[in-house]
């Protein structure tokens, strides 16, 4: 498994002609294919996982439009974010004018470890790390060429 990186060219009018990688999906899976997926691994039926998966999104959607944050053990947190414009006063700022959007924001969870060599602190993910550290492998590789 490796999460497969598609390396593109920035070709904007105000881009740089830089290359760039971005994380590339080969597909979806949908709340049945992520209940069958569970199924093979507990001894909870398929139709059993697929409601509580169903409930959990009802759930999460309620609790984030409440503007509280969701924990997942061992997979990260879920909270809304706004993106918003600036006022000049405290005053003039509201709602309807200044909030151009929101979204759900994800982050792992992740534990703090000692770096052993210069002694510092440093976070490492571990919903997203527990199997190891990602590997990547490009989509579409181009051969180099020789001088």
């Amino acid at each position: 498994m490796a999460v497969i990186v598609d390396v593109y060219q920035d070709k904007r009018k105000t881009g740089n002609n830089l290359w760039y990688g971005r994380a590339w999906h080969p597909s979806i899976l949908d709340t049945r294919a992520l209940a069958k997926r569970i199924e093979q691994n507990v001894s909870v039926k398929e139709s059993d996982v697929y409601a509580v998966l169903i409930e959990l999104a009802e759930v999460m959607s309620y609790e984030l439009q409440n503007s509280n944050k969701i924990h997942l053990d061992r997979f990260g947190y879920f909270g809304v974010s706004l993106r918003s414009s600036g006022a000049l006063t405290q005053k003039d700022w509201n709602i309807q004018e200044h909030i151009k959007n929101a979204k759900c924001i994800f982050t792992p969870e992740y534990t703090r470890t000692k770096n052993q060599v210069t002694g510092k602190s440093q976070l490492a993910s571990r919903a997203l790390g527990d199997r190891g550290s990602f590997q990547y492998v490009i989509k579409n590789p181009v051969e180099a060429t020789q001088p």
